[in-house]
């Protein structure tokens, strides 16, 4: 068993049981980055992402377990999870390779899938009913995609809100960067820049406008008062064991 951790910050480690590190940012403006889990044994699902936050109704569905149960922060995502929020729900998803991040709304279910290639993970977002932003590092492109069963959203590296809805159609507003924003019913493209807002639809229909400010999701990273908090991490070890990282943010 064998693993790596990366932090954005200066850190001093301990020890916990001898064996696993345990962290602390000292600078609380800062967000914690967990690069991890290099496994060499196979039958081991592929780690693709960590969820740092979960408030309010947040569930998750593992792929190799059928069935919903209730997300923690520190919960490593594999490839295949599908994660979805109450109507008071909120989820930070950091994926492991580029600290790219995953904000996942209210009244929303997300699939995450993702395809390791070299030391970068090609990852797709697959979301029918929801809302999302992405703040996305810089990527080749086809690396980050969102997609529903209307549009399509292919990122290289910027800041996005991405709004699907089956019935009304899909919106996406750029808030920093370029997205191409793809309707799978006509074929059409278009590139949606900062301050612009997509809308895409199942009649084929793509335009670009405007972005009206009134029409940003709010962000609960964004004014969610900054305190104290302690991620559990359980890794399963090659005998079956149960190991803990405990990791403190200030």
């Amino acid at each position: 068993f064998k693993y790596n951790l990366y932090f954005k910050s200066n850190i001093k480690r301990n020890c916990i049981d001898n064996k696993y590190p345990s962290a602390r940012l000292m600078n609380k403006n800062l967000l914690l980055i967990i690069f991890l889990l290099n496994l060499c044994q196979s039958g081991f699902a592929q780690r693709i992402a960590i969820a740092t936050k979960a408030l309010g109704s947040v569930e998750i569905e593992k792929k190799e377990k059928p069935g919903f149960n209730n997300l923690k922060a520190g919960t490593i995502l594999n490839d295949g999870d599908r994660i979805r929020t109450g109507t008071d729900g909120f989820a930070l998803v950091i994926f492991i390779d580029d600290k790219s991040q995953l904000k996942i709304k209210e009244d929303s279910e997300v699939t995450i899938t993702g395809k390791k290639i070299a030391s970068t993970i090609s990852k797709n977002i697959r979301m029918d009913n929801g809302t999302v932003r992405a703040q996305v590092n810089k990527q080749r492109k086809g690396e980050f995609v969102i997609q529903s069963t209307t549009s399509v959203a292919s990122v290289k590296g910027t800041d996005f809100w991405f709004i699907a809805d089956s019935e009304d159609g899909d919106v996406l507003i750029g808030l920093e960067g370029i997205v191409d924003l793809f309707n799978v019913i006509s074929g059409l493209s278009v590139d949606v820049t900062a301050g612009n807002t997509g809308t895409s639809d199942d009649s084929g229909n793509l335009d670009i406008d405007p972005t009206n400010q009134n029409t940003i999701p709010d962000d609960p990273s964004d004014t969610e008062e900054e305190s104290g908090n302690q991620i559990e991490i359980e890794f399963e070890g090659p005998n079956g064991e149960i190991k803990k990282l405990l990791i403190d943010i200030q």
